[in-house]
């Protein structure tokens, strides 16, 4: 498939099966990424992975929200091209406070995020096991969500089942970049090997799967192909999130900001392999890559809300406002910013019941 014309007929073939037709190779998908970069190509890989995303998953977004800093990073040595590290872990009884807060505007599905510390398999509760059944235990007992958790490599299959019994309803492993030297480059305290066998507990214990993929950190097409490709054997993969690379201040990693015109070719290309994944947005987007994300196939889950685990300051823009929860957090609202931007796409972001 070196032509816009044959990749045109695979793709047609992509529509008719709803997703990838029986007997596709890994260099069908490496073409098309390939070629989507003209876009004029693009344009109708787009509208076949919006019909897809559209029979499987419906067009109408879902309002969620998010805390981050749940817990420190004892990653070491540290990323480098992150700036977690500096972080503190807030108090359970403020992330409880934040969790009330942005019930109170009517989102219901919460994600906690925090910093990693390396679990031991085979430990009785090792890594933030513990910490995650104590926060998530008192977050249940305060408001009525579905919550999602994200702390790297940091449970444990004792810790994967506990927290299944308080029903969270996913888990996050992201492996952020399929590519082992550059893991060991950028994240040389981290473990890929570590992140996988967590994907691979949750997949042995029925525990839906969170991952993430970074695009621009240095990987190669056949990196991404690739990837995208190993998360498909998991039958628990139940959302898929894609980060741009942005150099943060103070990172070690330097480098330039990744442009959002590969991360939408990626998801489209996503959305055929993965037809029935929710394909989100993570760290490194803004509003601003909405329109052309949901354009690409990407969908449905969309970030109403986060919080700051700090003294807020001011008292927010125009495009959204700040709700003050106590004097060390503050919960930021942009569902009013985040409307406009979908109602001009024609879309009406709903809330889960």
């Amino acid at each position: 498939m070196k032509s816009i014309e044959s990749a045109t007929l695979f793709l047609q073939s992509c529509f008719d099966e709803k997703g990838l037709p029986e007997g596709y190779t890994e260099k069908n998908l490496l073409d098309l990424y390939s070629l989507s970069a003209d876009p004029s190509f693009a344009a109708n890989l787009f509208k076949i992975a919006t019909t897809i995303r559209d029979l499987n998953l419906g067009s109408s977004p879902w309002w969620s929200a998010g805390i981050s800093a749940i817990t420190p990073c004892e990653i070491e040595p540290s990323c480098t091209y992150c700036t977690f590290f500096t972080r503190s872990a807030a108090e359970i009884e403020d992330i409880v406070a934040a969790a009330q807060a942005i019930a109170s505007l009517g989102i219901r599905h919460l994600h906690l995020s925090g910093g990693s510390r390396l679990a031991t398999e085979g430990a009785a509760f090792s890594g933030y096991d513990s910490q995650m059944i104590d926060l998530v235990s008192a977050i249940k007992d305060a408001v009525d969500m579905e919550i999602e958790v994200n702390v790297g490599p940091s449970l444990t299959r004792k810790g994967v089942r506990a927290l299944q019994k308080l029903g969270v309803v996913a888990v996050t492993s992201s492996l952020e970049v399929f590519n082992s030297n550059l893991f060991e480059r950028y994240k040389p305290g981290d473990s890929l090997s570590g992140r996988i066998r967590l994907m691979e507990i949750c997949e042995e214990e029925g525990m839906p799967i969170r991952s993430m993929i970074l695009v621009g950190l240095g990987e190669s097409d056949e990196d991404r192909i690739a990837h995208l490709i190993f998360l498909r054997r998991f039958s628990m993969l139940r959302h898929l999130r894609f980060s741009r690379f942005i150099p943060f201040p103070n990172a070690t990693a330097g480098g330039v900001r990744c442009s959002p015109w590969p991360v939408a070719r990626l998801i489209a290309v996503a959305r055929l392999l993965l037809p029935t994944i929710d394909l989100g947005l993570a760290a490194g987007n803004s509003p601003d890559d909405l329109p052309l994300w949901w354009l690409a196939g990407g969908g449905n889950q969309v970030l109403g809300a986060s919080v700051s685990m700090r003294v807020p300051q001011g008292k927010g823009t125009g495009e959204g406002h700040v709700i003050t929860v106590n004097e060390r957090v503050a919960v930021h609202n942009k569902m009013q910013q985040i409307t406009r931007y979908l109602d001009e796409l024609g879309l009406t972001p709903i809330f889960l019941k």
